[in-house]
């Protein structure tokens, strides 16, 4: 059991490793894309920002020319004084809103407020001209509309009013668009940085994922085929080794039943055999001539040589196993040991001791 869960630790501790590279990846992926996502957004508030910041400028030289067409002479008739008066109260008031939106915010023109400090400092400065300018116009707009035949000394102080403020608020929103257009794109700059930073940690991960994770497998994979490869010639080796084994079991299993069965039929009909003397026999064959086996000490053991062709080519024939049955009967008479030699020692046959004596 131990075994096993040490052999399954590698595997483990790759899966781990790599789940974590991929986890990473994912994470540098959902990074990014919040990044982008994020910057899209404030690139788009951005760019409705710096039109609305510079939409004021227009509004503000709007409402300077409805104000002199107003107070100009040339304005006698009620209709174009109603219609410029209409105009310059459209335009206060989309002014008004748009510079308080820059400062707080406003859903409805999509203005988010919380403006960085540098912007806040800049509309402190315009404000004075601002206010004022805010309220010359709408004292313009409330006389025309209590006194629409009112003269034109009734405005001309409000007017003056408004056109002495006027390039100062102008200045100002410029230099509040350009401090916008810098802020816009030092976030851009920013994520560019972000995104090339993102990059290169995608990069470092996947290097070291291919380094610490894929290299040591592809190597535990290749260690793991060439195990197999070499289990797989070990068996089929000892495959053919146990057909071969098995082969040569058959064979000598054929042997020895034709060899026990030639030394049984041998036992059954064993031929005639006198003595000569101790130590040579004479051994009838099977068309009735005898055979001499004798006797013969070869390298310290005993052995019982016959002169037929059988057994010089097979070391074995049937005569010596008869004289060796023979031998061995007589052996306690002459008072010697059992011979020892490298035919088999067959049984005594009852009937050839009866015949020989």
């Amino acid at each position: 059991m131990a075994r096993g869960q040490g052999s399954s630790s590698p595997t483990r501790s790759f899966t781990r490793l790599y789940i974590s590279a991929l986890a990473t990846i994912a994470l540098i992926a959902f990074l990014g894309q919040a990044l982008v996502q994020v910057s899209l957004q404030q690139q788009s508030s951005d760019a409705n920002v710096i039109n609305i910041a510079g939409r004021q400028r227009m509004l503000s030289q709007k409402i300077s020319k409805a104000s002199l067409v107003l107070f100009s002479p040339v304005m006698s008739t009620e209709q174009d004084r109603s219609a410029h008066l209409a105009e310059l109260r459209t335009a206060l008031a989309l002014w008004q809103r748009s510079h308080l939106g820059l400062q707080r915010g406003n859903t409805d023109f999509g203005l988010p407020g919380n403006p960085s400090k540098e912007v806040q400092a800049l509309f402190g400065k315009i404000e004075p001209n601002f206010q004022s300018m805010l309220t010359a116009t709408q004292q313009v707009v409330t006389t025309f509309e209590r006194h629409p035949d009112a003269a034109d000394a009734a405005i001309a102080p409000f007017v003056q009013t408004i056109l002495l403020n006027e390039g100062g608020f102008l200045q100002g929103m410029n230099a509040i668009v350009t401090q916008y257009q810098v802020e816009a794109q030092d976030r851009v700059t920013r994520l560019r940085w972000i995104e090339v930073a993102l990059l290169t940690s995608t990069l470092c991960v996947l290097f070291l994922e291919g380094t610490f994770v894929f290299r040591p497998a592809l190597k535990k994979l290749n260690t793991a085929i060439d195990t197999l490869v070499q289990a797989e010639v070990q068996i089929a080796y000892g495959e053919k080794l146990a057909r071969k084994n098995e082969e040569l079991e058959r064979k000598n299993a054929e042997l020895d039943l034709a060899f026990n069965e030639a030394l049984t039929l041998t036992r059954r009909s064993q031929p005639q055999a006198r003595v000569i003397s101790y130590g040579h026999y004479q051994v009838q064959g099977v068309q009735g001539n005898y055979y001499n086996v004798e006797s013969v000490e070869k390298n310290g053991h005993e052995q019982l040589v016959c002169e037929c062709a059988i057994y010089k080519r097979n070391t074995i024939c049937s005569h010596s196993l008869a004289a060796a049955a023979l031998h061995t009967s007589l052996a306690p008479h002459y008072g010697t040991d059992t011979m020892t030699h490298r035919t088999p020692r067959p049984a005594k046959s009852v009937r050839n001791h009866r015949n020989m004596l």
